[in-house]
């Protein structure tokens, strides 16, 4: 049997509201994005593997690819210290042309996020698309 310590329990919660948060921001806009990542946070993303910093790729993922809806599943939390490491796969649907149905991707995910005095922040994100969902 594990003992979850009061301490380590409350960081989970709060890491799973940061990823909630996360999730939230896809659909909601560029500044909920940029205002949960780190001002030099790095994101990879795309099926190249595209490196952007916080601001590129908040603007890049809402005006390229405007999500209205985004879930989580299978989230793993590991923390160590002041970082926190979640994987997940998540699913969006995505609106890339506004004449058509928005369109389901699935990827894999890891976000490291860091604890700061405002809460948890995105440092580094690395999502592999798998399109469509299976």
């Amino acid at each position: 049997m594990t003992t979850t310590l009061p301490a380590a329990s409350a960081t989970i919660e709060a890491v799973e509201r940061a990823e909630a948060a996360w999730l939230a921001a896809l659909t909601e806009g560029e500044d909920a994005i940029t205002a949960l990542m780190l001002r030099d946070a790095r994101a990879i993303h795309g099926p190249v593997g595209k490196i952007d910093d916080s601001e590129t790729f908040a603007h890049f993922t809402w005006t390229r690819r405007r999500h209205v809806f985004a879930k989580a599943e299978e989230l793993s939390i590991t923390v160590r210290g002041n970082t926190a490491i979640t994987t997940c796969l998540q699913e969006m649907h995505i609106v890339f042309d506004e004449n058509l149905p928005p369109f389901p991707v699935q990827e894999t995910v890891t976000r490291v996020w860091e604890e700061t005095p405002e809460g948890w922040r995105l440092a580094h994100l690395h999502q592999a698309k798998r399109m469509p969902p299976v």
